[in-house]
């Protein structure tokens, strides 16, 4: 059964997701957990949100809920998908388990510690075609084949709006989030900005009476947080971009393969200029031990 440490107490702010917001709920939580898990939990189930708070090489914009013996972690993507996934929230889980669940005394002793049974998920809401259910660890290792000691299995789910999902149709709070994200992106086909684009798709919600209770106490906040997420999506691509192309600018004159690594260098910097945690800079250029090492001491 879930139980949790006195080390941490869910407290969610500005900072954190819309899809972190809306399942910091009990209740919502529980509906996810059944929806996925196939389970029948009821509402007074025992329930813990188990999010992390932001550190300085961290930036923990997944999600972990744990409900009586399982550990539920995820991750949603609302571009492409990410392969690294497996690692990152291998990460996640190794920092959850220690920060909620672990007592450091009892662990030492020889009778076993028992902890709730993990399972993940990607809840992929991009736009582009999902080309994978299932993501292994094992992947990338080196020496894929053969005898190796660790894995983590990751789910796939594409859960955009009208995707055919059965999770959307156990779930109405994760089918609400997915309706009001198509809304946002209907309102940009037919001309508005992502930003203009928001809130029409916000009161829309409200009069349609999906997620109206969530969505009218905290109106400003999701508004902020979705237009941050896109934000960071599009900076994200952007500084990648130019990044390259600086890195092709440089490889005409010092061989391509230098040449793209310094621009993939000069797109760390500003990531991190910009407040993006190291890890995440780390993973989402894939960049080497040499060069992680160099951006790491940057910031002491």
């Amino acid at each position: 059964m879930a139980t949790q440490t006195d080390k941490q107490k869910s407290n969610f702010q500005i900072k954190d997701t819309l899809f972190r917001k809306l399942f910091s709920d009990k209740a919502r939580a529980i509906e996810l957990c059944n929806a996925l898990e196939g389970t029948n939990y009821p509402p007074t189930a025992n329930a813990m949100i188990c999010n992390l708070e932001e550190s300085l090489l961290r930036r923990y914009n997944d999600s972990a809920i744990a409900v009586e013996n399982k550990l539920l972690v995820f991750s949603e993507h609302q571009s492409s998908l990410n392969p690294n996934m497996p690692i990152r929230l291998l990460s996640y889980a190794t920092d959850t388990y220690y920060t909620w669940f672990v007592k450091m005394k009892e662990i030492y002793k020889e009778q076993l510690f028992k902890v709730p049974t993990p399972k993940f998920y990607v809840l992929y809401n991009g736009e582009k075609a999902l080309t994978q259910e299932t993501l292994r660890l094992s992947d990338a290792f080196e020496l894929p084949a053969g005898d190796f000691s660790l894995e983590l299995t990751v789910q796939v789910l594409n859960v955009n709006y009208g995707s055919g999902c059965t999770t959307l149709e156990k779930s109405p709070s994760l089918n609400g989030y997915a309706y009001l994200i198509d809304l946002i992106r209907q309102n940009q086909r037919n001309g508005l900005t992502r930003d203009k684009a928001i809130y029409p798709a916000i009161e829309q919600c409200i009069s349609k009476n999906i997620l109206a209770e969530f969505l009218q106490k905290y109106y400003e906040e999701v508004a902020i947080m979705l237009a941050r997420e896109y934000r960071f999506e599009d900076e994200l691509e952007a500084r990648m971009e130019e990044g390259l192309e600086r890195g092709l600018e440089r490889g005409l004159e010092e061989g391509l393969e230098r040449g793209l690594e310094i621009g993939l260098i000069q797109a760390a910097k500003k990531f991190l200029q910009k407040g993006m945690a190291i890890e995440e800079i780390i993973t989402t250029l894939e960049l080497s031990d040499r060069h992680a090492k160099e951006l790491e001491s940057a910031v002491l």
